[in-house]
């Protein structure tokens, strides 16, 4: 029984680790190349809209006393527009701009065993865009974004944050390159 136990816990630990590492080395996909970062030229400022949390990892992040909410990640957000230099918009703001740019964000998560889950972080710019079979049609589109994969334990939710940061580095690379002032 003691040896089946050993073995169990040795697997677990030999699978986390792996899962660790496989999310240093492969964890970014993106959606950031020439053509898309030509979509952010001209773009004055953007609106932030944070998609609501799982319920799944809320549950464990008060009982954890970590804040991980959408305003938190709101506010990290903004700030860091804000340090770069780049203008955040008020839903009005927003509303009276005719590209209405948005960076929406979403932090997915699924608990995949107790106190392990995988997550799913993107960050990706949202305007008007014209349908090409519809000319004067609107519609609110993706056109420039990145976004991680990982796993993690529920005593590493920092990583969350860490992880959106690297991404919204990435973002204000790719704005910064195409709006030169």
């Amino acid at each position: 029984m003691k040896k089946n136990l050993r073995l169990g816990r040795l697997t677990l630990q030999i699978v986390a680790v792996i899962a660790f590492v496989t999310g240093f080395v492969l964890p970014v996909h993106a959606f950031d190349a020439e053509v898309s970062r030509e979509t952010l030229k001209g773009l004055a400022g953007f609106y932030v809209l944070i998609e609501e949390l799982n319920p799944n990892i809320a549950k464990y992040a008060s009982v954890q006393k970590n804040d991980i909410s959408p305003q938190r990640l709101k506010s990290q957000v903004e700030n860091r527009l804000r340090a770069a230099g780049i203008q955040v918009l008020s839903w009005d703001e927003m509303m009276k701009t005719p590209e209405r740019p948005m960076l929406y964000v979403s932090v997915n998560t699924h608990e995949y065993e107790k106190f392990w889950y995988a997550y799913d972080i993107r960050v990706e710019v949202r305007q008007l865009v014209t349908l090409v079979i519809q000319p004067g049609k609107l519609i609110n589109g993706a056109t420039w974004s990145v976004n991680m994969t990982g796993v993690m334990n529920i005593g590493q939710l920092q990583t969350l944050y860490d992880n959106l940061g690297l991404l919204l580095d990435r973002f204000i690379q790719a704005y910064k390159a195409v709006n030169r002032k």
